[in-house]
């Protein structure tokens, strides 16, 4: 037998040390993310999708990660999909897609392996035809072999398609084939074959093709600073005042400029730099939309573009010269004028042309603010509030939203307010929760509608009295810490259950999915079953209703409750067994609405928006009625 050192060779060295760094940050991964250990799911996996999450996944939460991930046997060679639209993660059918849209679909498979293979990359693409072989029923998919979850996939991916055919919508695919090889040279010659059986797809549906080594996967583990040069048409001015740190640049930029560093090498708006969720903003205001592209399109109109719009508004931490009139703007963040650059770059792009009319030019403001967050926070309120913006974005700086962060901050959970703020900083898993995760958890608890949190996310920020049930200033700032907390922890309790095989399909299905359906079960148990005092008297009551976050605290229903809440989510005993009684409570709940809509696929429950009031809430009733009795 020869010696190591006999055989070893550079190559080898470099193999060795890029599969030890690799399976060194996965191992912290899962480390810092206790919680990812308890899924039934492969590890590498789930260790690629957290790590491409930033920068390809559009920094979606740790659960919708999850739910992205198709599984192993059945998967067609797909390991994980996931499709965006406008840079919004698609959930199901009814997600709203227009002519404005951009929807894009992106196919992962992940092979801890040290090469790429053909026959690997051949299942692949062969998954994906199938996918979109609409001559190909899904039952017969089955049949050679899909898994439940490829084909729920498949049959969003084909109603999302058929959706965005009918409104005109841009549509494209990206496939992305991960190994730890370590070098992405040398690849198959026979790829390029398999690769063009999917471009020349009769749809016409564009596709992009990228292969990831370990050294990839290493490279998207690091912190990065984004940056963005903008180059002023002609002169600009400098905004400077003694004594103030923060300082801004303004002045004309070319259209055609201001495209080619705001769009990626596939001609898609970056998304990531526009601040908070203002993507929701796009199409919500269709005749404005149409009126920027027509005079972004008009040649007449083009030269006094910049007079007939406010310009775009961009903050970062420094700014710094790279020629006399281009800078470099570090982690920037588009604030205002969000809707304008969607338009432009929709203009741009019509017929596939990439230009605008060279006399077009926009107002570009840039403000450096350093790292002071408070700063950057009231700039974009003051930047959005002369606009109709009624989204996450905007709430995400009202002092609720800051004082939550702080708060959830001081127990080791980081409340992204700021979309994709602590992902950039490396931080991962479920301590990390997004504005419109804690949106739908809140609102599964207080307020008992799973369903409607799970489906109907951005209509919850629409009026006052909406976002006021679910965040208000005056409340108990603990509520928010045991929300997250019995999240985290249902989320937990719900893989280590899946891991067993203990249910039938049916019943996976409805608990893999219906985790806010559970967390609205568990906290009506919990705050029911907690003592509170009154009068003096220790005593319990049911709370199987809507209750209101805004009462004082002598009245407020967590408040009352607080301590004996919290102490509960730290008994392992206690959170089991609540939790097996969440689990029966639902199976019975579901039963039923099976028995009520035979004519139904029983996953429709997940989109009957009063599945909480008429079934859910029914057996609750039950439940605790006889365990009243019982005692």
């Amino acid at each position: 037998m020869k010696n190591l050192s006999d055989i070893t060779s550079p190559n080898i060295h470099h193999i060795m040390s890029v599969r030890a760094l690799l399976d060194d940050q996965i191992k912290n991964l899962f480390d810092t993310s206790p919680e990812l250990k308890e899924i039934d799911k492969d590890q590498f996996e789930i260790a690629v999708s957290h790590l491409a999450n930033v920068q390809y996944l559009n920094g979606i939460d740790s659960d919708d990660i999850i739910q992205g991930i198709v599984g192993a046997e059945g998967d067609e060679g797909i390991d994980m999909c996931y499709l965006f639209c406008n840079g919004i993660l698609i959930q199901d059918e009814e997600h709203p897609i227009t002519s404005d849209s951009t929807i894009k679909i992106k196919f992962f498979q992940a092979k801890k392996e040290d090469s790429f293979t053909v026959e690997g990359f051949r299942k692949l693409i062969e998954g994906i035809e199938e996918i979109f072989d609409l001559d190909l029923p899904l039952p017969e998919l089955k049949i050679i072999g899909a898994n439940e979850n490829l084909l729920e996939k498949a049959e969003l991916i084909r109603k999302v398609f058929f959706k965005a055919s009918r409104e005109r919508a841009k549509i494209s695919c990206e496939v992305y084939y991960v190994t730890i090889a370590p070098s992405i040279n040398n690849l198959p010659e026979k790829f390029k074959y398999l690769e063009n059986k999917l471009i020349q797809n009769p749809f016409q549906i564009p596709f992009k093709f990228e292969y990831w080594g370990g050294q990839k996967l290493i490279d998207l583990n690091r912190k990065f600073d984004e940056k963005l040069e903008i180059k002023f048409d002609g002169q600009m001015l400098n905004i400077l005042h003694k004594g103030i740190s923060t300082t801004g640049k303004c002045g004309f930029v070319s259209g055609n400029d201001l495209m080619s560093c705001l769009i990626d090498k596939e001609k898609g708006f970056k998304s990531y730099l526009t601040e908070g969720n203002i993507r929701y903003f796009l199409g919500e205001d269709r005749k404005i939309n149409k009126s920027i592209i027509e005079t972004a399109l008009d040649s007449n109109k083009a030269p006094v573009f910049w007079a007939m719009n406010n310009g775009i508004t961009i903050l970062g931490e420094d700014i710094v010269p790279v020629d006399t009139n281009t800078y470099s703007v570090k982690n920037p963040q588009i604030v205002n004028g969000c809707q304008t650059v969607h338009c432009l770059h929709r203009a741009y792009t019509t017929n596939n042309k990439n230009s605008l009319p060279p006399t077009l030019k926009v107002f570009v403001k840039l403000i450096q603010t350093g790292d002071d967050v408070n700063t950057q926070s009231d700039i974009i309120s003051a930047t959005n509030s002369q606009n109709a913006v009624r989204t996450a974005s905007l709430k995400a700086n009202d002092d609720v939203q800051k004082n939550i962060e702080i708060h959830l901050k001081k127990y080791g959970f980081y409340y992204e307010r700021r979309e994709n703020y602590y992902k950039q900083k490396g931080l991962k898993g479920a301590k990390v929760i997004g504005l419109l995760k804690l949106t739908q958890i809140v609102h599964s608890i207080a307020n008992k509608e799973s369903i409607v949190a799970t489906n109907d996310t951005a209509n919850l920020f629409s009026t006052n009295s909406k976002y006021q049930s679910i965040f208000y200033h005056g409340t108990d700032y603990d509520f928010y810490l045991y929300c997250v907390k019995l999240f985290t922890k249902v989320w937990s309790l719900k893989n280590s259950d899946l891991r067993q095989k203990k249910h039938s399909q049916d019943e996976r299905d409805w608990i893999s999915k219906g985790g806010f359906v559970l967390l609205h079960i568990i906290s009506t148990l919990m705050f029911s079953q907690a003592e509170f005092n009154q009068k003096g008297v220790k005593t319990t009551e049911q709370v199987n209703y809507p209750w209101n976050i805004k009462k004082t605290p002598r009245k407020n229903t967590f408040t009352l409750r607080k301590k004996w809440l919290l102490g509960k989510l730290d008994d392992e005993d206690y959170m089991n067994s609540i939790y097996k009684e969440a689990v029966s409570i639902f199976k019975i709940a579901a039963r039923l609405y099976a028995t009520n809509n035979p004519d139904k696929p029983i996953n429709s429950l997940f989109k009957n928006r009063s599945f909480d009031k008429d079934y859910v809430r029914p057996r609750i009733t039950k439940y605790l009625d006889k365990a009243e009795k019982s005692n």
